[in-house]
């Protein structure tokens, strides 16, 4: 037996010694380097937000993830494989923090959380409430010395939108009608100014407006 395990050890041996000092090697380079890692963006995603709440303000709207797994695996992930999710429900108005965790995190399979960066995300959520606007129509410049809006339809929009935006809101805007108008009367249907109303939607959302070519009088919306 002893002649045997001779033979085999004699036989090829350096060989065999360069095997284990690669063997050695390499276990020495996972052992230090440890599983690969990568970092991915991800947008916060929400979901059951009672129906009476908008949300005004995600902060952070994405946040960083650092995974780890095989080489493989991490090559063909991409930052859609990735979701954060936060369960809304039961959610009320005003400014709520939340902890982001693993449990927050869906990964595909075989695939290891390591970080989540930052760990919170704050949520700034409002009440949705309606207010009637009274419609105040706008006549581009280049068509104020020509014409004057005598008529619109309908004279008031149901806005719906954050109590906190709107509760101080009376008055909404149309777009500024223009066109090349040469009739002495136009009719042309516009939208609304909703730069100052964020998360807001308004029913109708366009008016109609009649103009008559301008007769030198004060128009009655002026």
């Amino acid at each position: 037996m002893k002649t045997l395990l001779e033979r085999y050890l004699k036989k090829d041996w350096k060989l065999k010694l360069l095997s284990l000092v690669l063997a050695v090697m390499l276990w020495y380079t996972v052992f230090q380097i440890g599983e690969p890692k990568k970092d991915i963006t991800v947008p916060v995603s929400v979901s059951n937000l009672p129906r009476s709440m908008v949300i005004m303000r995600l902060d952070p709207e994405r946040v960083f993830i650092t995974v780890s797994g095989r080489v493989s695996m991490l090559k063909d992930i991409k930052d859609r494989d990735v979701t954060v999710h936060l369960n809304m429900n039961g959610t009320k108005e005003g400014n709520t923090v939340f902890d982001i965790t693993k449990a927050n995190v869906t990964v595909p399979k075989g695939i290891e959380i390591v970080d989540i960066r930052p760990g919170t995300v704050r949520v700034v959520v409002d009440r949705i409430i309606e207010k009637k606007l009274k419609i105040l129509p706008v006549l581009d410049k280049s068509s104020a010395g020509r014409y004057e809006i005598v008529r619109a339809s309908p004279q008031y929009v149901v806005a719906e939108g954050p109590g906190k935006v709107l509760e101080k809101v009376t008055t909404i805007e149309t777009l500024a009608a223009n066109g090349d108008f040469r009739a002495s009367e136009e009719t042309i249907n516009v939208g609304f100014n909703m730069g100052d109303l964020p998360h807001v939607k308004v029913r109708p959302d366009s008016a109609r407006l009649v103009l008559k070519r301008h007769s030198g009088k004060e128009t009655p919306w002026q």
